[in-house]
């Protein structure tokens, strides 16, 4: 076996003296290079991770402010038919209560049109009874006259 590495060129002592410095030479990789950079690379997986879950909370407190919107806006529409709803019926209230109002002023200045009617109409009468009562004594007057004459 000697004959065939001593054909070939290969010492041994040199083939472990480069296996003792591929050793040194992985180890000192293994420390200054492999486990930097696997620590930078599990604080970049950290760093996505927390990326990630802060997005599917980002997300998801959009959606529960997406249904809260949803919520308050159907709360002010349902308020609103109500306002509506109450607006109406007080302008219903107030509009029967200005009619019933009007038809109590009217009916009010109806008696008082009648009682002024009928106040005019007594004196209408009398005026009429004293004229009438006047020419009745008068022709009366006349007659006499004409028979004493």
């Amino acid at each position: 076996m000697q004959e065939i590495l001593h054909a070939f060129g290969i010492d041994w002592r040199l083939i472990v003296i480069q296996i003792f410095n591929f050793g040194i030479l992985v180890g000192i990789l293994w420390y200054f290079l492999y486990t930097p950079l696997l620590k930078i690379l599990r604080d970049r997986e950290e760093k996505i991770q927390k990326g990630v879950a802060d997005a599917d909370a980002a997300a998801q407190t959009r959606a529960n402010a997406d249904i809260t919107k949803q919520e308050i806006i159907k709360e002010a529409h349902t308020e609103a038919a109500h306002i509506v709803n109450r607006s109406t019926v007080h302008a219903e209230e107030k509009s029967a209560l200005l009619a019933a109002e009007a038809q109590e002023k009217i009916a009010r200045s109806l008696r008082d049109a009648e009682k002024a009617a009928a106040e005019l109409k007594a004196a209408a009468l009398k005026e009429s009874e004293a004229e009438i009562a006047k020419l009745a004594i008068l022709g009366a007057e006349k007659i006499l006259k004409e028979k004493l004459d």
